[in-house]
C-alpha cells in the first residue's frame, strides 16, 4: 500500500494531461454533486432533498478545464456512478482511460499501466477526500464547515447554488462554485485560484439499474 500524500498520488502521474484530469475529478468528489441543507435557508434545504431521493445515480460527464498560465483548456469525458452505500466512481474515457474511485476508507487511481491507492485516514486530507460522501449523506455540518451560501433559487423548473469557501484548505482552491440543475445537478462551475476554472457538465441521468453492474462492482472492490 502507498502511504503518499493525495497530492503527491496526483503529482506522481507521468502524463501531465492526465494529472490535471484526474486531479480536478478528485476535488469535484470531493465538493460532491450535491449540496447540503442549512437550517435557516429553505430554498437550499429543497435543493437537498430532491437531490439525495436516490441511493444511486449514473451520468456522462464532460469535463473542461481552463489553466489561465497556459492559455490552454483541457477537455475530457466519461461516465460517473455514485452509489450512497459504496463511494463515487469516475470512469474517464478520453483522452486518457482511468478510473478514480473515492469512499469512505480509501481512494483508488487505476489505468492500465498504474494502480495506486491511499489509506483516508493515513492522509491529512482525510476529511476533504470523504466530503463528497458526507454531503451526499446529509452532513450539514460539512457544509457549514467549509462554505457559504452565497445565494440559492428553486423552483419547479429548475434550481440553481453558489457557494464561497469558508475553510482555510478550500480557500487555496476555490474562490467560488455555481451549481444549477432540474432532477439531478446538470452543470457545476468552478472558479479556481490563479484565475483558472473549471466546467463540468452532466448528461443522461439515471437511477436505472438500481443494482451495481459487475464492472462497478469490480472497481468498488478494489476500494475494499
Amino acid at each position: 500500500m502507498l502511504k503518499i500524500s493525495i497530492l503527491n498520488l496526483l503529482t506522481s502521474l507521468r502524463n501531465k494531461t492526465q494529472r490535471v484530469i484526474l486531479q480536478t475529478l478528485l476535488f469535484i468528489s470531493i465538493l460532491g454533486l450535491s449540496v447540503v441543507a442549512s437550517a435557516n435557508n429553505e430554498q437550499v434545504s429543497t435543493i437537498f432533498k430532491q437531490l439525495s431521493k436516490s441511493n444511486i445515480v449514473r451520468a456522462d460527464f464532460e469535463q473542461q478545464k481552463k489553466l489561465a498560465s497556459l492559455n490552454k483548456t483541457f477537455v475530457s469525458n466519461g461516465s460517473l456512478s455514485f452509489v450512497k452505500a459504496n463511494g463515487v466512481l469516475w470512469q474517464i474515457k478520453r483522452p486518457v482511460q482511468a478510473d478514480l474511485i473515492v469512499t469512505q476508507k480509501k481512494l483508488v487511481q487505476k489505468t492500465q499501466r498504474t494502480y495506486s491507492q491511499i489509506q483516508i485516514d493515513q492522509s491529512p486530507y482525510s476529511s476533504v477526500a470523504t466530503l463528497f460522501l458526507q454531503l451526499m449523506s446529509g452532513d450539514e455540518k460539512a457544509l457549514s464547515k467549509n462554505f457559504n451560501v452565497v445565494s440559492a433559487n428553486y423552483s419547479p423548473s429548475g434550481w440553481n447554488i453558489a457557494l464561497t469557501p469558508k475553510s482555510s484548505l478550500f480557500k487555496k482552491l476555490f474562490v467560488r462554485i455555481d451549481a444549477q440543475g432540474q432532477q439531478y445537478v446538470d452543470k457545476i462551475v468552478i472558479q479556481e485560484q490563479a484565475k483558472n476554472s473549471t466546467t463540468i457538465l452532466f448528461r443522461n441521468q439515471t437511477i436505472q439499474p438500481h443494482q451495481l453492474t459487475a464492472t462497478e462492482d469490480a472497481l468498488f472492490q478494489l476500494a475494499k
